[in-house]
Parts: structure tokens; sequence; C-alpha cells
């Protein structure tokens, strides 16, 4: 027989919200990576043995209930390590195991906030309206794919492990074990182009942490060194957030793969505007802003009512420099 972390391990460290599974004490007997990284801890096991229930708002149900029932949503608050209240909503897988029964809690972090649920309001320029209205769909389309396509594959994944290990022992033709191997695996990459799809639309860290911590992670998912340094401590709108974050990204791509850079320095200032310049030690860019890299960062600029400007040395390389009103996007 497999233990918990066995039959979940691979499928709750691919989902990139929190996650985490308690047995009929409450008790977590398995945490992914994220649920750490959220509650505020250095390594899942920290969470082992901790009660796992969530306290719930007023309107929720009991916390006393032994075994709780499949829910599409609860709402409340998770105790984080430095003692503050962090809002969530969550999803129950129940299981049954051979072991006894468990449930898996699947959260859905940030929803407390009144910001995560506010709808773009209809006004401001043209181009900021714009621009608050992509970042919302990606978010939108983000959620819905955390939230719901994840959380079913993860759901339907759980329970065809759990059917290989009631036939382990039986007799079955290897046929039908063949079958439920191999939906076993697709349902393994489906959940993992799910997450591969979410982090593109809407990175978690993003989402969760802000721009600063955003572009310290996407820093090193480059084969080249990237610094990355400024005065940017706070979260920022998420409009601008979002685009900047692209923006970096885009600016990173035609650096290391477009000028063949070695060495790429980030710094993010922020006074009245916010100043983000990209420098690498690559090739000139293309005449112009006519090169697609260079036009799409000019389009995030603009739908940001911001301005773009790409400077290039002899001998020292490339300097794309965007500043960005951040005043105008207040409040979203």
């Amino acid at each position: 027989m497999t233990s918990v972390a066995d039959d979940l391990g691979s499928i709750l460290d691919v989902i990139q919200q929190p996650a985490w599974a308690v047995d009929t004490d409450h008790r977590v007997t398995y945490a992914n990576p994220p649920a750490a990284e959220f509650m505020g801890y250095e390594r899942p096991s920290d969470l082992l043995g901790t009660d796992g229930r969530p306290a719930e708002h007023a309107h929720g149900r009991s916390r006393g209930r032994a075994v709780p029932e499949p829910t599409p949503s609860h709402r409340g608050t998770l105790t984080h390590a430095d003692g503050s209240l962090l809002p969530v909503e969550w999803s129950l897988i129940p299981l049954t195991r051979p072991g006894g029964p468990t449930t898996v809690y699947v959260f859905r972090t940030g929803t407390g906030t009144p910001a995560d649920r506010r709808e773009p309001k209809e006004e401001g320029p043209p181009r900021t309206l714009v621009a608050r209205l992509d970042a919302d769909r990606h978010r939108r389309v983000a959620r819905s794919l955390q939230h719901g396509a994840q959380e079913r594959l993860a759901s339907a994944l759980l329970g065809l492990n759990l059917a290989r290990e009631h036939l382990d022992g039986e007799r079955v033709p290897s046929s039908a074990a063949e079958l439920l191997d191999g939906a076993i695996q697709d349902a393994e990459r489906a959940l993992s182009q799910v997450r591969d799809v979410t982090a593109e639309l809407y990175p978690g860290v993003l989402r969760l942490r802000g721009l600063p911590a955003a572009l310290t992670v996407l820093a090193g998912q480059w084969p080249v060194p990237v610094g990355v340094s400024g005065n940017l401590r706070e979260r920022l709108p998420h409009a601008v957030e979002m685009h900047t974050y692209f923006l970096v990204r885009e600016a990173l791509g035609r650096a290391v793969h477009g000028a063949g850079a070695r060495r790429v320095q980030v710094v993010a200032e922020l006074d009245l505007d916010l100043v983000v310049t990209v420098a690498d030690d690559g090739a000139a860019p293309g005449e112009g802003l006519d090169s697609a890299p260079l036009a799409a960062m000019a389009d995030r600029v603009a739908v940001l009512d911001g301005s773009l400007s790409v400077r290039h040395a002899s001998g020292e390389g490339t300097t794309v420099c965007a500043v960005i009103p951040v005043q105008s996007h207040t409040g979203y």
C-alpha cells in the first residue's frame, strides 16, 4: 500500500496554489511547496501534524465536522507563521483510502481582499482603461484555469491513482491495468500543461507576492546571469504589475535570445513614476521599433500611458528604459 506522500505528492506538487491533505483528526499529513511558502514556513514538512482546518467566516460550515462533504468553495482565514491572518477560499476533495479517509484542501489565496475581487472602473484615459481591462482579463482566465480545470484534473488524478492502488494484487486483465496507467499519465501531463499555461497568463508569484518577488523569480529562468535591483518594495496596481512583468520578460528575451547578451541587469525604481531599465551587453537592436520584441514592449508601455526609450552604445550594450506613471492606475 502506498503512503499519502506517495500517491498525493506527485499530484499536489504540480498544483500552483497551496494544497494539503488531512486525516480524520484534521492533522496535515502532506503539504505541497506552495503551501509552505504561502504560510511562511521554510519546508512543507513544517506543516505536518498541524491543524489543517481554516477558520471559516460566520456564514461558513461548522469547523468541527469530522468528515467534510465535497463542496465547491468555502471562505475564511488561515494563520500565517508570523501570526497574521491570510484570507483564502478553498475546495475540499474527500478521498476514501485503504488506510483511512483523507481530505485534500486546495486553497485559493488572496481572495479575501476587496482589490482582488473588484471589477475595474469604467473611467480614466482610454489607454489606462485598456491596461486595466487587459490585466483583469488575464487574471480571470488564469484563476479560472487554476481553480477550475486544475482542481478538477487533480481530483480526477487522485481518483485514478486510488483506483490503481485498489487493483494491485487483484486478478485483472493486464490490458485494463495498462489502460488505467495510460490514463494516469495523460492526466498528469494535462495537469502539468494547465499549470504551465496558467503561469504564462498570470504567474502565481506575481499575484501573491507582487512585482519585486516576481522579477527575482523571473531572473533565475534564463541561461545567463540576470541581476535585479532597485527600491521597489510595495505592491503596485495589478495592471501596472502585470504589464511591467511581461515588459521585462520580453526585454530579457530580446537581450538573451536576440542580442546574444551574456549578462543583464534589471533595475526597478519607484518615485513619482515607476522607472524600469533592462541593460544588457549584447548586440545592437534593429533599426527603430520594428522588431517584434521592441514593438511589443512599446505597446505595453503605451497602454500604461508611459514612455519607452532604447539606447545602444558600441562596446557597452543596449539599455531599455520604461517610465510608467503609477498614480493614474492607483486603486486597480
